[in-house]
């Protein structure tokens, strides 16, 4: 897969004309473009602006509520026509069977594609001192992620979200075609920011990921288009 295939810029702004003019500047060299928060303030029709130029969208939501909120949810995103979309996988076996179930049933009377379903197992924010004393789940970050990766995987969802370096830990879980979205890849010497489980492009392309989620990396650069190429270029 060419690299910029596996490059999704997360488009961390609010101004929908810079969005979308950012979209025109990255958009031979970025194959993704994540939208997260500017969804709330412009809504569906800023995702059909960028789908109009024939990228792909990923339409991070995190969605979490009980299975009847998320099929519709899930009927939703389809009919929107995004690529991938996330929701968390804390929310159950049912409510994620329930959300696949919607989307294959309006996939098929459209006659599209459903996005991709793919679970949030652990924010990349979490280290081990959050999962047990904050969140109050004992044992350790690897088999917490063993076992959320095994629950998507039973529900019938594509993927999983997950730090570079714990792709390995999840593999014998999970399908041979599970598809890995990796957030928290860095450049070598590039800050960690808020995330505390890392890896760089280069690792988490080794280790298997489907695609890597960048954003400051590339938004911070005074020239976007050359931090893309050189991402790409730590990819390969």
């Amino acid at each position: 897969m060419p690299a910029d295939d596996r490059l999704c810029l997360a488009l961390d702004m609010s101004d929908r004309d810079e969005i979308l003019a950012l979209v025109d500047e990255l958009k031979e060299h970025v194959g993704w473009f994540k939208v997260n928060s500017a969804f709330t303030l412009h809504g569906p029709e800023l995702v059909r602006e960028i789908l109009d130029r024939d990228v792909k969208v990923f339409l991070d939501l995190k969605l979490h509520d009980i299975p009847n909120t998320l099929a519709g949810y899930a009927r939703a995103v389809t009919r929107l026509g995004v690529h991938l979309v996330t929701m968390h996988t804390a929310g159950g076996i049912e409510m994620m069977r329930t959300a696949v179930a919607a989307a294959d049933a309006e996939a098929a009377e459209l006659g599209t594609e459903r996005p991709k379903l793919v679970g949030v197992t652990l924010l990349t924010s979490v280290d081990q001192q959050v999962l047990n004393d904050e969140l109050n789940v004992p044992g350790s970050i690897e088999d917490e992620l063993r076992s959320r990766a095994a629950l998507a995987a039973k529900a019938g969802l594509d993927g999983m979200v997950c730090a570079p370096p714990e792709i390995p830990l999840v593999r014998g879980v999970v399908p041979e075609d599970f598809f890995f979205v990796t957030p928290g890849a860095r450049s070598p010497g590039q800050s960690d920011d808020d995330h505390r489980r890392t890896g760089t492009h280069a690792e988490a392309v080794a280790a298997g990921s489907s695609l890597l989620v960048v954003g400051r990396r590339i938004l911070d650069a005074p020239d976007r288009v050359a931090a893309a190429l050189e991402v790409t270029a730590e990819m390969s």
